[in-house]
């Protein structure tokens, strides 16, 4: 039961790792046993949270940087530019990993070195950072608590090693680094929005005034004409009952 978890936020996609002995051994303990074991529930519970803060923590950081560096100024080509620069500058000093190799550095061993030529500075905001580190180190300790739970309980060949925020944040820069251009891009596309088309568009509250069923529906009178007052009154009831 090797199974492969897709999360996607903001078009990225993110397939959590596996290791191909954990599969053949649930494979062949649910075909012997007939049942799915507990630590087999409770690993897919783990790569379930997983998946979701990797989806969350990526969507998080893509739409930040593609605003921080569609701030910096230039039109739309710039920007992509920009924004291609600081792609290559990641993928020169921090490349995106195979996941034999993740799955290597997850367990303690020495990284693959990196290349040696840098193209030009990475794109960090360490004020971002500073913000999320709260939230971010809660959720990874999250993780390896349901980590810890499961390895608990899980064969030897099927433990999982834990989580690191560190890496966590190395691996999502890598992985947002090559879309950025294109999501500035796109964003350079979108017509823009208008108030009048927004207040078109979209289905906007109904005010106080129009709840009191006023909005839309106001007439002028003109006041030339006589009042109606206790004189007219007296007289319409005078009227009718000698009618």
């Amino acid at each position: 039961m090797s199974a492969s978890v897709k999360a996607t936020t903001t078009g990225i996609n993110f397939f959590p790792e596996h290791n191909g002995k954990e599969g053949d051994l649930m494979d062949r303990m649910i075909q012997r046993q007939g049942i799915v074991p507990p630590w087999i529930e409770k690993q897919q519970e783990v790569v379930r949270e997983v998946a979701a803060f990797r989806a969350r923590l990526r969507g998080d950081w893509a739409r930040h940087a593609a605003r921080m560096i569609a701030a910096s100024g230039g039109d739309v080509t710039a920007q992509a530019a920009r924004a291609d620069g600081f792609a290559a500058a990641e993928a020169s000093f921090n490349p995106r990993r195979r996941k034999d190799e993740a799955a290597a550095a997850a367990q303690g061993a020495a990284p693959v070195e990196a290349s040696a030529e840098h193209v030009g500075p990475i794109f960090r905001d360490p004020a971002w950072e500073a913000a999320e580190r709260s939230y971010l180190t809660l959720s990874v300790d999250t993780l390896n608590s349901l980590t810890r739970s499961y390895n608990l309980m899980a064969p030897e060949l099927a433990k999982k090693p834990y989580y690191s925020l560190e890496r966590e944040l190395k691996a999502c820069y890598a992985d947002v680094a090559p879309l950025l251009p294109d999501m500035i891009r796109d964003r350079g596309l979108r017509p823009a929005r208008s108030l009048l088309a927004e207040g078109q568009g979209a289905a906007r509250p109904p005010s106080m005034f129009a709840q009191l069923g006023g909005e839309g529906h106001a007439r002028v009178y003109d006041d030339k004409a006589p009042r109606y007052g206790f004189k007219e009154m007296w007289r319409d009831i005078w009227g009718a009952k000698k009618a």
